[in-house]
């Protein structure tokens, strides 16, 4: 038996990265699937992935810019299942590295629209099929945001303020039975390793040295490390946990 057997989890941004890996972690923990990607190819392979893994699976094409689109996932998910146990808010767009004097709105604006807006929208979506199942939302904020890290404005900005939204939630959503927390993970996905790429050789370097930077000196593995822990949190097993942020990423970090 699986730890998420029979729920139903809907998660965003599965194409590649740690939704990729998620959709895979929870079709092998026996989780009934919808899953969404702007790229329609790449998600298509994930989910036909999933299915041989033996999960029911729903994809669909969605830009998570374009509310839209959001609601029509939503309502193609509730008339397949015609309910949500899991909401995972994984999507995001991140722009590479830079100063934030030379950072621009529209950069602020893609990236706030496709995770902060995104969030938003599908937190608000979800809701009215989430109440009285014992349900749990996990939204993702991350180290850019919680340390600060150089060259990440707007997606500290973006990453920070969806922190603030969830204990927010978590506070005012817990009367429905519903869990909201948040993970910040670190880990090298199949996103990061092409987004290294892209960097300028002296750069590379400096960036794959600091993802080892922590107690354990190595980088995470997006399987193995990182959705565990998101499985947890998908689960009965963290009933008694909401409003809390989940350090994913070695204790490099360490909090008190």
């Amino acid at each position: 038996m699986g730890k998420l057997d029979g729920k139903i989890a809907v998660i965003t941004g599965c194409s590649g990265g740690l939704g990729k890996q998620l959709a895979f972690r929870f079709a092998n923990e026996g989780a009934k699937l919808a899953i969404c990607a702007r790229s329609k190819d790449k998600l298509a392979a994930v989910a036909e992935e999933c299915r041989r893994l033996g999960a029911e699976t729903l994809d669909m094409q969605v830009d998570l810019t374009d509310f839209d689109q959001l609601k029509a996932f939503v309502d193609a998910v509730i008339e397949r299942y015609g309910a949500v146990d899991i909401l995972v808010n994984n999507a995001v767009s991140i722009c590479p590295p830079h100063p934030f004097e030379d950072h621009t709105i529209e950069e602020l604006d893609r990236t706030m629209h496709s995770g902060l807006y995104g969030t938003w929208h599908m937190m608000k979506l979800c809701l009215p099929y989430m109440k009285d199942r014992n349900a749990s939302i996990i939204n993702f904020g991350s180290g850019a945001g919680d340390q600060g890290l150089e060259g990440y404005a707007a997606y500290a900005a973006t990453k920070e303020a969806i922190r603030g939204l969830s204990r927010v939630a978590a506070r005012e959503w817990g009367k429905y039975g519903i869990r909201v927390n948040i993970v910040n993970p670190s880990a090298v996905t199949d996103n990061v390793k092409a987004g290294i790429e892209m960097l300028p050789e002296d750069q590379k370097a400096y960036v794959m040295s600091t993802l080892s930077n922590n107690p354990l000196c190595r980088p995470g593995d997006p399987y193995e490390d990182i959705t565990p822990a998101i499985v947890f949190l998908a689960s009965d097993d963290s009933r008694w946990i909401t409003g809390q942020t989940l350090m994913v990423e070695g204790g490099g970090a360490i909090h008190s």
